[in-house]
């Protein structure tokens, strides 16, 4: 059944409630759902209540405000928004829904960049985000051309049977190296095989997305050359792993088909497909000898697409309900809490069936989570959830900061990792990690901060400090975060308050009009950081985005580019009050890092946030449509717990989603698993769809396949994932002067697709690459400075 319900993530907020008079101008606007007169039709809300909640709540108050306000850039158009007015908003955002463009509607053709004419603003909406799809409701309802339906015929949804749709979700590349270590017991160079394969990609900053999880043809064949790699291991130490005798030939290599081929695969292999394996084998051994058949038997495994993806697919118990299997069951548990694939005890559960008894399963999620390999899976979720995995790369200018250490980078990504297993692990809430009064620390970190005292040291010399709350103490403080988010020079307003914004509101930002010159403000030793962007506020086509971000990160002022604590910044005292606007419960004045963390810390949206994002890392999926019944549950159980950290793992595991599935489509289909003879080498037992694939997200470098040979000396170049989709992505390029002399730069990069959109830049075509320079504001980066700019791409 097609039903709408209120996000749990405003975009923003607060808004005026509707009047009598509004709801008057609404049905003058908009005309009702086909059906009779102005009734609510079926299950789908009227279209006053779907506007506001599903339009202007969650996309437009940001993404469309931002400019399309009386002073923004924007305001000459006719698309002026009122964030006290939902009414009009409504009133205004129909009447464009109603035009056409060459059969389309102008609502819809400019937020997607489609128009003829572009958009001013460039691409703000994806075509296949729910954000579209909720857009293209509301032109139909303002065309009267929407139908509400009632679903008859259609696969159970999510708020029928509490789960979401079937998936097959090929391991990341972290999931990947746990995988083959803990399946073969090796360590090292062997045990990182993912550490040459192309990154993964990045979706809302988490490497799982199962969606954005392709292989492109050269993964197929980065996964060939491990898996022979494994393979040789295999043969080179076949006592370990072989429980026959190899003289016993054809026989023997069934047998270990069976079983290593089960532990691979993570569910008992059918006599088909040890058949298969066995005819691949006897194709070889006669003429090659058992130990190059036995080789070419590993590689297979290793290649097959059971091996690659993990199956939440369950068998059909009718009326398109499936019902997951022991092993699914088992896997699932197993890389949510472990990252890795089941082991011995897991295994056996599932082939005997009592995995499925709920008891089981709970005592099996409490047995993982005291494993100590689930703290590097939760180490992994802290990455990406706070945006810190890029911390040990980041640039910073030596000469400014030569204390700013690899050594000291790892301690500060060591502090946040114990600071949240320790609220973790003992049943601590989201608030007392937003305010902790103490932090982990080597004896080096300590005397970087400044801090002293603590007890006995672990094994890899980190002591529990208690903190006067003063100069450090919550979450924010934490060097990681203010380290990770600075610029090379000095510390940045934008990137904190970004970071608050998006991480911990859930509140997502749109990129800037592609006119409008986004560099930082000039160095000025005359000002402070905080005087310097004060432009933002001030400048209209400026204001109606910063005024989101910098009240937020001027809250951080105190804490510099690598992280410590300061009083001044150069020679000015640092002002560290702040202002949170268009929230949905947090608007509001503060003072410093404590003032926000107070804020933030009783905030429902920011529990809010956090259970949206825990979420999408955990299935591996972004939370919308057919998975939103799930996050409803898992909310009302983090909120029954108090916000404690470790409520979602146990309310993940029992709702229903764990066990049963809708009859949906599936995300990350491999495919078929086609022939192992291949031996994988052209795709064969891989399977793979080879057509995705551009390399994303927040690495320093440039997107897609190419190098940046003709940069301009002297210039370093960092390249940030700002959105990403199915079709195409959109990234910010960060042009770093690591010189003491004036640069006029030039950037060459070689795209991953063709270029839709630029700016704050010039590009000509040089062969394979493109070639970036500067505008005439821009086009000379000074000594030790920073500039940027940024493009789209279609794939």
């Amino acid at each position: 059944m097609n039903t709408h319900r209120a996000s749990m993530i405003t975009r923003v907020g607060p808004l005026a409630a509707l009047s009598l008079t509004a709801a008057a101008l609404l049905a003058l606007a908009l005309p009702a759902c086909s059906g009779e007169g102005d009734e609510q039709q079926g299950d789908c809300p009227a279209d006053e209540e779907f506007y506001e909640r599903e339009v202007w709540d969650a996309f437009a108050s940001m993404t469309c405000y931002g400019c399309h306000n009386p002073e923004g850039t924007a305001k000459a158009t006719r698309m002026i928004l009122d964030p006290d007015d939902v009414a009009h908003n409504m009133e205004v955002m129909a009447t464009l829904a109603a035009e056409q463009v060459d059969g389309a509607s102008l609502l819809l053709l400019k937020p997607t960049m489609t128009h003829p004419d572009g958009h001013g603003g460039g691409m703000v909406l994806k075509p296949d985000s729910p954000e579209y799809a909720a857009l293209a409701e509301f032109v139909a309802r303002a065309d009267g051309s929407f139908v509400c339906e009632d679903g008859e015929g259609e696969a159970p949804s999510c708020e029928e049977i509490g789960a979401g749709p079937r998936a097959l979700r090929r391991l990341s590349h972290v999931e990947y190296d746990n995988s083959v270590q803990d399946l073969l017991g090796v360590s090292g160079e062997l045990g990182a095989q993912a550490a040459s394969f192309a990154p993964d990609n990045v979706i809302n900053g988490f490497t799982n997305n199962a969606s954005a999880l392709t292989v492109s043809s050269l993964l197929v064949e980065q996964y060939r050359e491990a898996a022979e790699a494994l393979a040789d291991h295999v043969v080179e130490n076949q006592a370990q792993y072989l429980s026959c005798a190899p003289a016993d030939g054809q026989s023997c290599a069934e047998s270990f088909v069976r079983s290593f081929g089960a532990r691979a695969f993570r569910r008992p292999v059918t006599d088909e497909e040890v058949a298969r394996y066995a005819a691949l084998y006897q194709a070889i051994a006669p003429e090659d000898g058992f130990d190059v058949g036995l080789r070419w038997v590993v590689a297979a495994l290793l290649q097959s697409p059971n091996f690659l993806y993990r199956s939440e697919l369950g068998e059909h118990q009718g009326d398109g309900v499936y019902a997951l299997t022991p092993h699914e069951v088992a896997a699932e548990l197993s890389y949510l809490v472990l990252g890795t694939t089941p082991d011995e005890e897991l295994r056996a559960l599932a082939e005997d069936g009592t995995i499925l008894d709920p008891a089981v399963l709970e005592a099996q999620a409490q047995r993982l989570l005291a494993d100590p390999r689930s703290e590097r899976t939760l180490s992994r979720f802290v990455d990406e959830w706070l945006g810190v995995s890029l911390l040990p790369i980041v640039t910073r200018d030596p000469t400014l900061y030569p204390e700013f250490t690899p050594a000291i980078r790892a301690a500060m990504l060591g502090e946040l990792h114990r600071v949240v297993d320790d609220v973790f692990r003992s049943g601590g809430t989201l608030a007392e990690l937003m305010t902790a009064d103490y932090t982990y620390a080597t004896d080096e970190l300590a005397a970087y901060y400044g801090i002293s005292g603590g007890g006995e040291a672990d094994a890899e010399g980190f002591k529990k400090i208690p903190l006067d709350g003063e100069t450090y103490g919550g979450l924010l403080t934490l060097g990681a975060m203010n380290a990770a988010h600075a610029k090379p020079t000095s510390s940045s307003p934008i990137h904190r308050g970004v970071l608050v914004r998006e991480r911990l509101l859930c509140q997502e930002l749109p990129p800037p009009p592609p006119s409008l010159d986004t560099s930082p403000p000039p160095v000025d030793p005359n000002l402070s950081t905080r005087e310097r962007y004060l432009q933002h506020s001030t400048d209209p086509a400026c204001k109606g985005c910063h005024e989101l971000i910098d009240g937020i990160g001027f809250g951080l002022e105190h804490y510099d580019a690598i992280g410590r604590y300061r009083m001044l910044d150069g020679v000015h005292m640092v002002d560290a009050t702040g202002e949170i606007v268009r929230s949905q419960d947090v608007d509001g004045v503060f003072d410093g890092h404590a003032g926000l963390q107070s804020v933030l810390a009783g905030a429902d949206e920011v529990g809010a946030c956090y259970t949206r994002l825990w979420m999408e890392y955990s299935l591996g999926a972004e939370i919308g449509g057919e998975l939103d019944c799930v996050e409803d549950e898992l909310l009302v159980a983090f909120n029954d717990s108090g916000g404690q950290l470790d409520a979602l793992v146990m309310a993940l595991v029992r709702s229903p989603h764990f066990v049963i599935r809708g009859g949906g489509a599936t995300v990350g289909d491999p495919g078929d698993p086609g022939d192992p003879t291949s031996g994988g080498t052209t795709g064969g037992d891989t399977g793979m769809d080879t057509t995705g694939g551009t390399t994303s997200g927040g690495t320093t470098g440039d997107p897609g396949t190419g190098g940046d040979t003709g940069t301009s000396e002297g210039i370093e170049v960092e390249v940030v994932t700002d959105s990403m989709w199915e079709q195409g992505e959109c990234d910010t390029v960060h042009v770093h002067n690591v010189t003491d002399a004036p640069i006029t730069w030039e950037v060459h990069l070689a795209l991953g697709g063709n270029l839709t959109n630029y700016w704050n830049a010039k590009v000509t075509p040089d062969g394979a690459n493109s070639v970036f320079v500067g505008e005439d504001y821009n086009a000379i980066v000074d000594a030790q400075g920073t500039t940027s700019f940024g493009f789209c791409i279609e794939y």
